[in-house]
């Protein structure tokens, strides 16, 4: 994965986490909960692509 890339996966896990906590502060639990499913998206498009380098080229 490019350094680019990975930046750009936490500044969108950061956002989601924030969004999440924020509406879970003003009490609106399914607003909260409906921004979850997107790490679970997230997860299914990195496990993958970490699989791919071999782990004694990873630096």
């Amino acid at each position: 994965m490019s350094k680019s890339a990975a930046v750009l996966l936490i500044c969108f896990i950061i956002a989601i986490l924030g969004f999440a906590t924020w509406q879970l502060f003003l009490g609106r639990f399914e607003a909260a909960f409906s921004a979850l499913p997107f790490l679970v998206i997230l997860y299914l498009f990195v496990a993958p692509w970490k699989k791919q380098i071999p782990r004694n080229e990873q630096s």
